[in-house]
C-alpha cells in the first residue's frame, strides 16, 4: 500500500465493517498492506504482520461491489507461503471469510470471547501450519 492508496482503502474499510479502524491506524502500519487494484483503483486489501514467529492476519476487504469475484483468493495468494505459520481471528457470524479461510488450510483452534467491541461477538482463532497447500 502507498499512501496514495489510503484514502480509499479507509473507504473500503468503512464499508466493509462496523467498527472501521481509524484512517490513522493504517497510516502507520502502511507497510504491512498489500492491496489489490482493478484499472488503478483500489478494490481490496490485506494487511499482515509478524508476531513472536508468526504471521498475524490483521484484516481484509473487498469494496462490496467486487466481492465474488476472485479477489479476497488473491490476497491470499500473495501473502500465504509454504514456510510460515498463519493466525487470525474472525467473527463467528462471518460465514463467507471463514470458507474462504479454511479454504486456504486455516483451522479454527480457539474462541475469543466478546472480542469484537462493536457488539461483543466471539472470534474464532484460526491457524494455518506451513505444510498446508495453497490451492
Amino acid at each position: 500500500m502507498k499512501n496514495e492508496d489510503l484514502a480509499e482503502v479507509v473507504a473500503i474499510e468503512r464499508l466493509s465493517f462496523k467498527a472501521p479502524k481509524d484512517e490513522s491506524v493504517f497510516r502507520e502500519d502502511e507497510h504491512k498492506y498489500l492491496v489489490a487494484k482493478e484499472d488503478k483503483k483500489v478494490v481490496g486489501y490485506i494487511g499482515v504482520e509478524k508476531i513472536e514467529g508468526e504471521t498475524h492476519i490483521i484484516n481484509m476487504a473487498v469494496r462490496p461491489d467486487h466481492r465474488g469475484k476472485g479477489i479476497g483468493k488473491k490476497l491470499m495468494e500473495k501473502v500465504l507461503n509454504k514456510k510460515d505459520v498463519f493466525f487470525l481471528e474472525v467473527r463467528v457470524s462471518n460465514l463467507p471469510a471463514l470458507g474462504l479461510y479454511e479454504k486456504y488450510g486455516f483451522k479454527k483452534v480457539g474462541l475469543r470471547k466478546k472480542y469484537y467491541a462493536d457488539n461483543n461477538e466471539d472470534a474464532y482463532i484460526m491457524r494455518r501450519e506451513p505444510d498446508e497447500q495453497i490451492p
